[in-house]
């Protein structure tokens, strides 16, 4: 836009000495109260402390169309600008986000020009709540985007190429202080896979899933409670390329999980609650944030990581997670399989570090005839014995909650080269409140 486009002028004069630091500041309130958040927000603030002018002129050269970011992604940038600013070693140790991102006006634009506009407003009132929910998300599911628009999608498209992408919805009240819309809308894993024209008509349709996942009954509820449903709520998108690899037909990042600042999971006088403690997961993090019934995640107290309520072999094993989510490349699609069926015959995991080889049951498997034994199962042993990463996630959540001046929760995956080289990916930072009660090691067990 014209303002980006103005402000780069004025930083190129600054660099040059022809203009004055005041007006650069000035340039860079305004772009913030354009796309980042409006003065009255508390991340205006973090934004100002903590973001450059250059930093918002990058959001600016991968922006489509106008409006605020949303609070996913002003939660990611600012986060990682946290980091960096605290010691040089995080612009090493974190990996650069690849994103783009759909300005709210867009949304705006999407239900003015398929005339749905008030018909989609009427069902989070309070006189009209959920009324004609149904007809208002068909016609959602089926509307059409400007030409302007598509041509930018596919200059979006152009940019990732085949790679597996996430559409995110950023939301302008998600993520906020004492508000995280946890769960409440939609998010899109595309493997992005086929022709242009298949693969810009299925981006096209995960963001009709988002916007549509507005009028989620369980969004409108969580709006009616908190005393939000007169505050209209704008999507804004966080389009990503897919942190990981391709192994054979499968991609994938190695390690991937949510963490947390505060430990409420105390099942051992030893740990300390103020370290925080991470869910882990092999394979996407989805496992992580959305805790799937049919199987376990690890679950790291921060400062204790090596510590498991489990302590025999056998409850170690019953208790280790065994699916494993992934892109299916040849499939175009994500899907669950067996931790086993993903990573044999790959070279390039390093499967020391995330798993332990189970010697006793490979020599009875043996002793029986039986060949192509697999009998690694996950630990993450080497990861949270032998590296640095443990240290890394308890040292993230603590430079973040002080920046934050609140407890804090991330999402994150990491990629290994080897036991000491890594990248994390820091994908989400939000506020998030803190329950005093503690769970029984009950509870704990039951978390999957």
């Amino acid at each position: 836009t014209q303002s980006f486009h103005s402000a780069q002028n004025l930083l190129n004069k600054y660099y040059a000495g022809r203009a004055n630091p005041i007006d650069l500041e000035k340039t860079k309130i305004k772009i913030i109260k354009m796309c980042i958040a409006r003065a009255n927000d508390e991340r205006f603030q973090l934004a100002n402390k903590y973001l450059e002018l250059e930093d918002l002129l990058e959001i600016g050269k991968r922006m489509i169309g106008t409006g605020l970011i949303g609070g996913k992604s002003v939660g990611m940038i600012v986060a990682q600008a946290i980091l960096r600013r605290k010691n040089s070693y995080w612009t090493k140790r974190l990996e650069v986000h690849d994103s783009f991102f759909i300005g709210s006006d867009v949304f705006y634009t999407y239900l003015v020009s398929n005339k749905i506009w008030w018909e989609r407003r009427k069902t989070s009132s309070v006189k009209n709540f959920m009324t004609d929910i149904e007809k208002v998300r068909e016609k959602m599911e089926r509307g059409n985007f400007p030409e302007h628009i598509i041509n930018q999608f596919q200059e979006l498209l152009n940019y990732f190429g085949q790679s597996p992408i996430i559409v995110r919805s950023s939301s302008l009240l998600e993520d906020a202080y004492g508000n995280a819309f946890s769960g409440k809308y939609e998010s899109v894993f595309l493997a992005n896979q086929g022709t242009p024209k298949d693969r810009l008509a299925q981006f096209i349709d995960a963001i009709r899933r988002i916007y549509t996942s507005t009028i989620d009954k369980d969004a409108l509820v969580y709006r009616k409670v908190r005393g939000l449903l007169d505050k209209d709520e704008q999507m804004a998108l966080l389009v990503q390329r897919v942190s990981g690899r391709l192994y054979g037909q499968y991609y994938f990042p190695q390690i991937a999980g949510v963490g947390f600042s505060f430990n409420p999971f105390v099942w051992d006088p030893r740990i300390n609650p103020k370290s925080g403690f991470i869910r882990l997961v092999f394979g996407l993090g989805t496992r992580a944030v959305e805790r799937t019934e049919d199987d376990y995640t690890r679950i790291v107290a921060l400062n204790k990581p090596t510590f498991r309520p489990e302590h025999s072999r056998e409850e170690i094993q019953k208790f280790s997670q065994k699916k494993v989510d992934v892109i299916d490349i040849n499939a175009n699609k994500n899907t669950s399989k067996r931790f086993e069926d993903v990573v044999q015959n790959q070279p390039l995991i390093p499967l020391d570090i995330f798993a332990n080889f189970d010697d006793i049951l490979h020599h009875e498997l043996t002793q029986r005839g039986r060949t192509n034994i697999f009998t690694w199962y996950l630990t993450f042993g080497n990861l949270l014995e032998k590296s640095s990463f443990p240290k890394d996630m308890e040292e993230i959540l603590s430079i973040l909650e002080k920046a934050y001046g609140n407890p804090v929760d991330i999402e994150f995956t990491g990629n290994f080269r080897s036991i000491d080289e890594y990248q994390i990916n820091l994908l989400q930072c939000r506020p998030f409140q803190v329950k005093q009660e503690n769970p029984t090691i009950e509870s704990l067990g039951k978390i999957s």
